[in-house]
Parts: C-alpha cells; structure tokens; sequence
C-alpha cells in the first residue's frame, strides 16, 4: 500500500499507458450502490474527443462502471452497460476538476457532480448487480477484462485523488470532496492508501496545486513551494 496524497498520474493518452488500481478489500459479492470521485487536469477540448478517467469491469460486464467524459459537452457515467449522460457541467480547461459519480441500484438514480455542481439525475441499471471480481483502471476504457483498449478513448492528462465507496455518498461529502476539506476516504478504493500497478508511460509525480501557483508568484524562491 501506498500514501498517494499529493501524487498524481501523467498519461500520454496512448492504449497501452494506464494504471491498474487493486482495491483495499477483496470484492467477489454483489456491488449494489457505488460512488467514485476522483480530480483530473487536461487541455482536451475536441468536441468529439472522449476521455476514459475511470473504468471497472468484471467478466460479465465490461462497463460495470465507467466515468468519462466528451469533449467540453458532456460527462458519461455508464453502470452495468447502461448509459447515462449529463450535460452542462463544468470541463474547465487547464484547471483542477472535481468529479463525483454516484449509482443505486435499489432506485437505479445516477448522478454526476463536477466541480461541487449536480447533474440531473438519471436511471440507471435499476434492479442490477455488479458480481465477480472487479479489475478497476484508470486512464483507459476496458472494452474487455482487463483489456481491449482504444486510444479514441484514452485520458490525456493528470488523475488523482481516486476514491471508491460502496454506497451513495451524502451532498455534503461531495461538497467537501470538492473542496478539498475533510471527508471519509473511500472503503473500497482510497488514494490515502493505495495498491496500483502503472504500465506503459504513466508517469507518477507531485501533483501542483493552482493555489501554489499563484503562493510562487508572490514569492522570491518558487522552489521551495514544490
């Protein structure tokens, strides 16, 4: 296990580039809620460009859940195979995004956050189960187990703060998450302590923080800060 706090993984947007995250406790039973937040950064603004940040999938559903995103338009949260899209959310350039995604299946209610920000709800994969052994990547689309991969649909960009839950979490969980304040660090997949195998060019490093950026501008050594 790893402390990935202040990490972040760099990824050249090629198909055989991504990171392969092992969850914290083992899971072969039934997934019947979830929720994943995570950060990205990226200069993408291709309209029809799509960008695969998060995607797990088990032997009998390649896309059991799956957060991307398309061009500047749309987010995409796809659960059990089905599709939800959410649209005028915030995809800002060049920044820190905040994205959040939750699923039940008892109500079969979606919904993506960004930025703090909710997306309309939506239903999907009510009644539905995730089952088996889940391989969870980021960076990339499995469009098979553990493979499959596409680069139409590879992350070009900087991931971090990955966290999993096994259930829906609050509003106020979101907002904190978003906000970088205190939150309950995910069960199932906690950046804070991480097991994860990179492949391809991923590059692992510090990741840098706007308001560090802008703290460097009023300072005489920019070095110290990083």
């Amino acid at each position: 296990m790893s402390n990935l706090h202040g990490k972040a993984f760099t990824f050249p947007g090629i198909p055989d580039s991504y990171v392969r995250l092992h969850p914290t406790v083992t899971l072969s039973g039934d997934i019947a809620a979830a929720s994943v937040c995570l950060r990205y950064f990226s200069d993408m603004p291709e309209a029809e460009r799509v960008q695969s940040f998060f995607s797990l999938a088990t032997r009998k559903r390649f896309n059991g859940f799956l957060l991307s995103k398309k061009g500047n338009s749309s987010y995409y949260q796809i659960v059990g195979d089905a599709v939800g899209q959410f649209w005028g959310l915030p995809a800002d350039l060049n920044h820190w995004n905040s994205v959040c995604g939750t699923w039940d299946s008892d109500t079969g209610l979606s919904q993506v956050w960004v930025n703090g920000k909710p997306g309309a709800r939506k239903f999907v994969f009510k009644g539905g189960r995730l089952t088996g052994t889940p391989i969870v990547i980021i960076g990339l689309d499995q469009d098979a187990y553990g493979g499959g991969f596409y680069q139409i649909d590879a992350f070009i960009g900087q991931l971090t703060d990955v966290h999993m839950w096994d259930r829906v979490i609050a509003p106020c969980e979101i907002n904190n998450y978003s906000e970088d304040r205190k939150f309950q660090h995910g069960n199932l997949i906690n950046w804070h302590a991480a097991a994860y195998t990179t492949y391809g060019n991923v590059v692992e490093e510090k990741q840098i923080h706007s308001d560090l950026v802008k703290e460097c501008r009023r300072t005489d050594d920019c070095c110290n800060l990083f």
